[in-house]
């Protein structure tokens, strides 16, 4: 993945080793800077940050579309000739539960010479969920049925929100919020079910809507066998014990 980025005569090419990064992955970057304009300039601030981007900010210029995730250390002062290039590398270690790309929001790469954000190159960053919480959303549809309906992330946490299979079992339920986070080695997997519930009253009947939560913990020595394979049967195990608190039993 590349990013070009002109600012006075200076041209900056970010080269980053990968195109889609999971959560918990580095991200190794490469900033090339090369003076093409005929008098020496210096960098005094030369800048590559990793930032979560508000997308609809972004895209209106906001100055507070960007928040500072991280920022790279680099030398500051240096002065480069007429044709003069830099070459300045910093690796970003993605959080196990770092923001995820989506709709409204994503990691960006923002990268230049000022301390202004509005200034710097920006360079959005496909990041996914950690391939753990990848096989317990996976596990949820290629198993149990369920149909995805978009990712996000939120304060540590990611989420992905499933409408039911037509089946009689989940008959009362509307959709379920599965989120996950890393609380050291293990996993924290909470599901919300939105259901239907029955409201009797002394002359009818009705239908009102409600919430279901199951919350777990799931260890990394329960999860894991060999080092880093997943044991899917625990996993739907978990689930399936989670289902089960919603199942109608029809």
């Amino acid at each position: 993945m590349r990013g070009l980025f002109i600012q006075r005569s200076l041209e900056f090419r970010l080269d980053v080793q990968g195109d889609t990064f999971e959560q918990g992955q580095p991200v190794a970057c490469t900033l090339k800077v090369v003076n093409r304009g005929p008098t020496a300039v210096t960098l005094n601030s030369p800048t590559l940050s990793l930032a979560l981007g508000d997308l609809k900010a972004v895209k209106a210029k906001d100055p507070a579309a960007f928040e500072l995730i991280e920022k790279a250390e680099l030398e500051r002062g240096v002065e480069l000739a007429p044709g003069a290039a830099l070459a300045m590398q910093h690796t970003f270690i993605l959080g196990a539960n770092a923001p995820i790309a989506e709709k409204s929001k994503s990691p960006y790469l923002l990268y230049g010479d000022s301390e202004e954000v509005a200034a710097l190159g920006q360079l959005p960053l496909a990041v996914t969920p950690h391939r753990y919480l990848r096989t317990i959303f996976d596990t949820l549809t290629t198993v149990f049925s369920f149909l995805p309906r978009g990712e996000t992330s939120k304060n540590g946490w990611t989420t992905v929100a499933l409408k039911p299979p037509d089946s009689r079992s989940m008959s009362f339920v509307d959709q379920l919020a599965l989120s996950a986070r890393f609380v050291n080695e293990d996993l924290e997997v909470n599901f919300l079910f939105s259901v239907k519930k029955f409201d009797a009253s002394q002359t009818k009947v009705g239908v009102k809507k409600a919430k279901t939560e199951v919350k777990q913990t799931w260890s990394r020595a329960d999860l894991l066998f060999g080092g880093e394979f997943i044991r899917q049967e625990f996993v739907e195990a978990r689930v399936q014990e989670a289902l089960a608190e919603v199942s109608s039993g029809l």
